[in-house]
């Protein structure tokens, strides 16, 4: 396995056979890192776990995503064809139609699509659709089985769609009508693709009184003339078919009893140039002999890859697998390319090591002149500093400082303006460098015991600093008109019960409220005299 590689695990438990890949795609690449094959010792099923952890255990590949299929009866696939329409639209219809064709059963099974092809019939234009429908309680097994073995999923599909995504890398597929004959064990599949897009799916088995390699041949042969016949009905002006094998054994009898008996071409897949084997080393002739057996396990690989694809795993447990980026090392094959960029590099360094030197100096003739004028900097920096405090001083104790206004000056006027009964609360003085101005804040309050005697009075003392020399610019923030209510206290004198006669007489104190008017205010204004 290369140094700090990644990848996924496209892992195919068989009724025999225990396969594991580790590979990754960068790229358009697919670079094969490890590979195992063993024979699975015991039919338990409770030693499938076992074997594989320990399996994955002595290749160190645990920390890998694991890409599985899932097969048996309760696997199907559909073919849904539906007029043209947005993703959301078609997500929701395949739904539907789910749960129709799975009837009251429909909760106990999950499903995935794909749209495979769109094509245009009768001026209208069609989409086919893909569905993979597994049983839930396969589906848990298939987590349980990893979940014991400590590997975390990333998909979950079934053999014929892992079949379709390895074409891509595998010698022999292209254009026209190819049929994917895999067979492992007792069981297979034969898948049929137009132009790289499904076009139908059929298994078979050896029968179970005639178990071995010659009887499954024997079914696959049959597949194979039933394939022909259905693309001579369907696919009258497309050509012949060819046949792609691939499995475990007897492939080389498959291939010559097809081209006897159908006179159909069959070959057996290999590597195309979109696998990289080099990551192998000495075990890459090895591989390339056991390639058919493993299409499957590269097959899952590849879907892991791709960002829409049916994959089964529930979305909550998927572990995200990215694309590495591609860097091609080729040429450390090459000598003299080897050697050209060897030089290339050294004069890059020459170079920057030279400019390096360069700068230095250059930077040290700047330092010692610098150096030279620091006196008459720091001499220069301390007559500013002087000249500051002097002007600083002269604004502090000149009375007619910024033309012959001052703050007195500024108090004066607002203290002739304000009405006695207005009440400043606050002011405040900011200065503004760009316009050259200062900005002037007043906060205060009017208050009186008639609500016009108030506005009237702040009224008067508005106008008046509108009609100030001293000011410009004055804005009015929104006034708040209050109510409040103040007790006044009063002597009240009674006589005593027996008469006037008596002169006795008895005071008490009273607090009736009296109600009051508050405005409060707030004016900003700008001044270029202070």
């Amino acid at each position: 396995m290369a140094l700090g590689a990644s990848g996924v695990l496209g892992i195919e438990v068989g009724s025999d056979q225990l396969r594991v890949m580790h590979g990754a795609i960068s790229g358009n690449v697919l670079s094969v890192y490890d590979f195992a094959a063993e024979e699975i010792l015991i039919s338990n099923p409770e030693n499938v776990p076992q074997q594989l952890e320990s399996l994955v255990g002595r290749k160190r590949l645990d920390s890998h995503p694991v890409g599985l299929t899932l097969s048996g009866p309760g696997v199907v696939h559909r073919l849904l064809e539906f007029p043209s329409m947005p993703a959301s639209e078609l997500a929701v219809v395949v739904e539907r139609e789910m749960r129709l064709v799975g009837g009251g059963a429909g909760e106990d099974v999950v499903f995935d699509w794909e749209v495979i092809e769109e094509k245009d019939a009768a001026n209208l234009k069609e989409v086919r659709v893909l569905v993979a429908i597994a049983p839930k309680s396969q589906v848990g097994r298939a987590q349980e089985l990893l979940a014991r073995c400590r590997l975390k999923p990333a998909l979950f599909t079934t053999p014929p769609i892992a079949l379709l995504r390895s074409l891509g890398f595998v010698q022999g597929e292209g254009k026209g009508l190819h049929a994917v004959v895999h067979m492992v064990g007792q069981q297979g599949c034969l898948l049929g693709v137009k132009d790289g897009v499904w076009s139908f799916y059929r298994e078979f088995s050896s029968r179970a009184a005639e178990r071995g390699v010659d009887a499954l041949l024997e079914e696959a042969v049959r597949e194979a003339n039933r394939a022909l016949l259905y693309h001579r009905q369907r696919y009258r002006e497309g050509g012949e078919a060819g046949f792609l094998l691939s499995g475990e054994k007897g492939l080389e009898e498959l291939q010559i009893r097809l081209q006897r008996e159908t006179g159909a071409h069959g070959e057996i897949v290999r590597p195309g140039p979109g696998v990289d084997l080099s990551p192998l080393r000495e075990r890459e002739n090895i591989f390339r002999d056991l390639f058919p057996a493993f299409l499957i396990p590269l097959g899952l690989v590849a879907g892991a890859y791709l960002p829409a694809g049916i994959n089964l795993v529930p979305k909550a447990v998927r572990k995200t697998v990215r694309k590495r980026p591609s860097i091609d090392l080729s040429f450390i094959r090459r000598p003299g390319l080897g050697v050209a960029l060897v030089l290339v590099f050294l004069s890059i360094q020459l170079v920057l090591v030279f400019t390096e030197r360069y700068y230095r100096g250059l930077l040290a003739q700047r330092t010692a002149l610098y150096g030279q004028w620091v006196p008459a900097i720091q001499a220069s920096e301390e007559s500013r500093v002087l000249r500051e405090n002097e002007r600083l001083l002269k604004q502090a104790i000149d009375p007619n400082r910024g033309g012959g206004k001052s703050w007195m000056v500024l108090l004066k006027a607002v203290s002739r303006l304000a009405p006695p009964e207005l009440l400043l609360s606050s002011m405040s003085v900011r200065r503004d460098k760009d316009k050259g101005v200062w900005l002037v804040t007043l906060k205060g309050q009017v208050v009186s015991a008639d609500s016009y005697a108030a506005q009237a009075a702040f009224n008067r003392f508005y106008q008046g600093l509108k009609g100030s020399p001293h000011f410009e610019g004055i804005e009015l923030l929104p006034l708040e008109i209050s109510t409040l209510a103040e007790g006044v206290e009063r002597q009240v004198s009674k006589e005593a019960a027996g008469g006037p006669g008596d002169g006795a007489v008895q005071s008490r104190q009273e607090a009736p409220e009296i109600r009051k008017t508050k405005v409060q205010f707030e004016l900003r204004a700008q001044s270029r005299g202070i």
